[in-house]
């Protein structure tokens, strides 16, 4: 169990390092065209990543469900799940959208411009700390 969560921590710490710094360099590289080759690529790995990071939300939150967890250890682990839930909303809602090639014209591409950056935000943020929680629990065990 200890290699599969060592795995998971890492294509987590990895795809969310990835999302960082092509978020940072996009501008700097893209064309302005409707395609975006580099997170075409990155959004599979952001899919699996926000279904393991929503998975281990969801069992850190049912493990809780039966302790008096500390009021801190309460918190974390809800933050933890509650964003992995927003973040897989808003992550496969805007995902899936994209995968419909019709689906964009107008203001709805200049809208994934202002979306698309809160989004793999917060994805950063939950991977982040759901990779470092694996890899902890990890050496743990």
């Amino acid at each position: 169990m200890e290699l599969v969560k060592r795995a998971l921590a890492v294509l987590l710490l990895a795809t969310a390092v990835a999302a960082w710094a092509n978020l940072i360099l996009t501008p700097l590289y893209h064309d302005g065209g409707a395609d975006y080759p580099v997170w075409e690529v990155i959004n599979w790995f952001m899919a699996a990543s926000t279904l393991v990071a929503l998975v281990v939300g969801y069992m850190r939150k049912r493990a809780q469900a039966g302790e008096e967890p500390s009021v801190v250890e309460y918190v974390r682990v809800s933050f933890a799940f509650y964003g992995a839930v927003v973040l897989a909303m808003l992550f496969f809602w805007g995902w899936i959208w994209t995968l419909n090639p019709d689906s964009e014209s107008g203001e709805a591409v200049t809208s994934h411009v202002v979306y698309f950056p809160i989004v793999d935000a917060l994805f950063v943020v939950v991977a982040l700390a759901t990779g470092r929680y694996l890899w902890s629990e990890a050496e743990g065990s």
